[in-house]
């Protein structure tokens, strides 16, 4: 139950980081790239639904993790280890969810106070608007997955105490041309650019449907555990 409370918030943690920050109207002197950045966002936000696909690494190795949306409450999460084939999944339906390990294990409520707290962690920093996109430069139109988009850099300082690796890493953002709308992101490292440490690609099926699950086993069966915070800890 930890584990999969953990890597819901863990998607919601690159959700808030690259689809769900709005800034204020604009001001004098406004980035206007930052503002394209921005726009796309929140026509995402405005989308009735949307999925998430994203290959990261983690400590357990490479993952995938897809995650549909179903605005405003409804969430589905698969995340899949990809060298153990372990799969993990979370339903989220209003103030209810629902885990399953494994294609075997069978569905089983999620103790309704940690159902709660993802509902609010879905809120946050899916729904709710945040104050600054950040500081994004424009790099121009190139192609990902055969569509032309527009890309964006953010360019930050590095955090104090980062390894050498995370200092060196940026995140570009990518906006559909055609559209306006999100496309990708990523965390890359120089010269090394074809292997990202995460990259999420946005799609927007027409046949996303998320409800309960059916034959939910006993929920006394599911040991209650605290959800980890939104940076991992």
């Amino acid at each position: 139950m930890r584990r999969t409370a953990f890597a819901f918030i863990l998607t919601v943690a690159f959700a808030s980081a690259s689809s769900a920050q709005v800034p204020p109207p604009a001001k004098p002197n406004a980035n206007p790239c930052a503002d394209e950045v921005a726009a796309a966002l929140k026509k995402l936000r405005n989308s009735s639904w949307f999925r998430m696909d994203t290959q990261m690494i983690t400590e357990n190795g490479p993952t995938a993790m897809q995650i549909d949306y179903v605005l405003p409450d409804r969430m589905h999460q698969t995340v899949t280890l990809k060298l153990t084939k372990q799969t993990t999944e979370l339903i989220l339906v209003g103030n209810q969810a629902w885990s399953k390990q494994g294609d075997g294990g069978g569905w089983r409520p999620v103790p309704q106070q940690i159902a709660a707290q993802l509902r609010e962690q879905m809120d946050d920093t899916v729904l709710t608007q945040q104050t600054d996109v950040g500081n994004y430069a424009c790099k121009g139109r190139t192609q990902i997955d055969g569509r032309d988009v527009l890309s964006y850099k953010l360019e930050n300082e590095p955090e104090k105490g980062s390894t050498a690796a995370q200092s060196q890493a940026f995140r570009m953002f990518y906006v559909d041309a055609t559209t306006g709308l999100p496309a990708s992101n990523a965390l890359l490292v120089p010269g090394h650019e074809d292997k990202p440490i995460f990259r999420t690609t946005y799609s927007f099926p027409i046949d996303i449907k998320i409800d309960p699950p059916k034959d939910v086993l006993p929920d006394k069966e599911v040991a209650p555990a605290a959800p980890a915070s939104p940076d991992g800890k």
